[in-house]
């Protein structure tokens, strides 16, 4: 029997987008898509923006997008 991958999961990075998502949000699932862009695609008509950052892009949903982040406790 052979593996095949079935699709990925786009998560919420959070309010400042180094933080997790207080809602431990993800993009629903849709059945055709398979592959991150086709994730985010299906995002972004919920709601979702993307931003880039150093080496990749951070996903945040439509609660973390208006969110203010938060002040680091000392």
């Amino acid at each position: 029997m052979t593996a095949q991958p079935i699709g990925v999961e786009v998560s919420c990075n959070g309010p400042s987008g180094g933080d997790d998502c207080p809602d431990s949000a993800a993009v629903s699932a849709r059945f055709t898509s398979r592959t991150a862009r086709q994730v985010r695609a299906d995002g972004r008509e919920d709601g979702w923006t993307t931003r880039r950052a150093p080496g990749r892009l951070l996903d945040l949903c439509p609660n973390c997008r208006t969110r203010a982040p938060e002040e680091p406790t000392r």
